[in-house]
C-alpha cells in the first residue's frame, strides 16, 4: 500500500493536471492535453512559490 499523495484535476479546457509527491518532499507536476504533455519535478520551495501565486490570484475579488 502506498502513502503517496496524488491530485488530479480535469479542466473544462480538456487538460488533465496531476500533482503528486516526488523525491524527498518535492512535487511532480504533469499537464496533459489533446496533443501535448509536459511535466516537471519541482522542489518543495518551488511548489510553495506556485501555491502562493495561485492563492494570491484566487484571493482577488472577481468582478463581472
Amino acid at each position: 500500500m502506498s502513502n503517496e499523495i496524488e491530485v488530479v484535476v480535469n479542466t473544462q479546457e480538456g487538460v488533465r493536471v496531476t500533482a503528486c509527491e516526488w523525491d524527498d518532499g518535492g512535487v511532480w507536476l504533469h499537464l496533459q492535453g489533446q496533443r501535448a504533455t509536459m511535466f516537471t519535478p519541482m522542489t518543495r520551495d518551488e511548489a510553495q512559490q506556485l501555491l502562493a501565486g495561485l492563492q494570491a490570484i484566487l484571493a482577488k475579488e472577481v468582478t463581472a
